[in-house]
This record gives C-alpha cells, sequence and structure tokens, in this order.
C-alpha cells in the first residue's frame, strides 16, 4: 500500500529522536476527516488453537472501509503523531465487533480484545491494536460516529511508539546474512519481503516470507508473547540462532 514506506520510514527515523516523547501534547488538536471512506479489502487472519477443541488457522479476503484523516494543527517535528493516517472499519463476524484500526497493515489478526494489525518489512515485524472497537449491533454510521468521538492524538502517538518500543520482532538474526538486502553483500539496499502464508496458532505466529529477487524461501516462527523468534527454517535448512551474530547460519547435523 503507498503509506507502508512511510510507516517504515517512521519507524526508523524516530530512533534517532528521544524516547522520552511524551504520549500526550500540551497542544490541542483535532483529527479532520480528507478522503471519504471507500470499499477496500485485507487479508484477516483468524487464530487456530490446539483445543480442546482443535480448530485450524484461517486466512480470509476480507472487504473493508478505509478513509484518511489528518491531524491539525501540524504535528510538531519529531512527534510520534503522523500528520495523516489512515483508518479501516472492520466489520468482524468472529468477534461481532465493528472495529476501527491503522489501515496501513500487511495482515489483520482477529482477536477478541481487539483487532491486531501486523506489519512485516526488511528485518523486522511490528503491530498495532486497533484504537476502539463497538458491537456489530450498532449501524455502521453509529459506529464511524463513535469512533470520530473516541479517536484523539494520544490514542494515535500511543500505538505509533508501541511499534518501536513493545510491539516488534526483530528478523535479522533469524535468517542468513543479507537475506533482507538486494546484493549479498554490506552497502547493499534493503528489499521487502514477500508474505506467502501465515499461520497463528496458541500464539505462535509462523511466516512463509520470500526474497523478491532471490526467490529464497524463509519460514520463520514467533512466540508472540515473548516476541521473539523460537525458530527459522530457509530453503529447507533448520537455522541456528544462537551463534551470538546478527544473523543465523544453517544448524549443524551431528
Amino acid at each position: 500500500m503507498k503509506y507502508t514506506a512511510v510507516i517504515f520510514f517512521l519507524l526508523v527515523a524516530t530512533l534517532v529522536y528521544s524516547m522520552g516523547d511524551s504520549v500526550s501534547n500540551a497542544t490541542p488538536m483535532k483529527t479532520e476527516f480528507i478522503e471519504p471512506w471507500a470499499d477496500s479489502t485485507i487479508k484477516l487472519i483468524v487464530p487456530g488453537s490446539s483445543g480442546p477443541p482443535a480448530t485450524k488457522c484461517k486466512t480470509e479476503t476480507t472487504t473493508v472501509r478505509r478513509a484518511v484523516y489528518q491531524v491539525v494543527p501540524k504535528p510538531d517535528p519529531g512527534s510520534l503523531i503522523p500528520e495523516r493516517f489512515s483508518i479501516l472499519e472492520v466489520d468482524d463476524p468472529h468477534t461481532k465487533k465493528w472495529w476501527f484500526i491503522d489501515g496501513e497493515h500487511s495482515f489483520y489478526v482477529s482477536d477478541r480484545s481487539g483487532m491486531k494489525g501486523f506489519t512485516v518489512g526488511p528485518g523486522v515485524l511490528v503491530w498495532s491494536s486497533s484504537y476502539f472497537g463497538l458491537p456489530d449491533t450498532n449501524s455502521s454510521t453509529t459506529a464511524i460516529a463513535q469512533f470520530e468521538k473516541e479517536i484523539n492524538t494520544e490514542k494515535l502517538s500511543h500505538e505509533f511508539n508501541q511499534r518501536i518500543t513493545a510491539n516488534r520482532i526483530q528478523l535479522m538474526q533469524s535468517l542468513p546474512q543479507f537475506y533482507f538486502s538486494d546484493a549479498p553483500a554490506p552497502g547493499g539496499g534493503l528489499v521487502m519481503p514477500l508474505v506467502e502464508a501465515i499461520d497463528l496458532t496458541d500464539g505462535i505466529l509462523r511466516l512463509d516470507i520470500r526474497h523478491p529477487k532471490t526467490q529464497k524461501l524463509g519460514s520463520i516462527w514467533m512466540d508472540l508473547t515473548a516476541k521473539k523468534v523460537s525458530r527459522s527454517v530457509v530453503d529447507g535448512q533448520e537455522m541456528d540462532l544462537n551463534t551470538g551474530k546478527p544473523f543465523a547460519v544453517p544448524l549443524k547435523t551431528p
């Protein structure tokens, strides 16, 4: 999506600013609607469970509505608050709620405690939670009106801050050196991996990703509670995650 690059630039750029930036802002701000609600589609993950009863993870293509808002006045440079942000209105039949969440993630996860959006980037997985939820016994018009009353810059700042602090898992250390580079040598540019398959069962997220140029397939298992990679396999080879290096190497067989 067109804002994905902007999000990742924000995630990297904000690392150079002081993490003492407060979630609240002394200057009163408000949000304004600038692009109308329009139909879009997302990849929605319905988690599985080992049970009982056992259920398989499902991936669904779901029709949602998307709009773009802006913050006024313009946020200060270095603020975690984006000037423009997209929002999805998701009618989730699995939780029977309307969810309002950032509109630029790679995929979304149905969750009764609040929908989650995940973005897979070059060497990192980040995620955020929905800003607001309302039972779907309400109409879409009512849900949007209530969301616009509830959303504020503190909530925006909190979720963006979470992506660069708590809600992220580094992937570089679980894959071979230069896996996320466009060349097998230092100095190469970063590439966005292609996400080919997703599974989420009992809190363990497995991503099957492919390098867009080399076509190397990698599978990564992540514990979302511990926020760490537990296993990875690249081109059929189990990887050693405990080398002390900033990348993984094939596991030696006895």
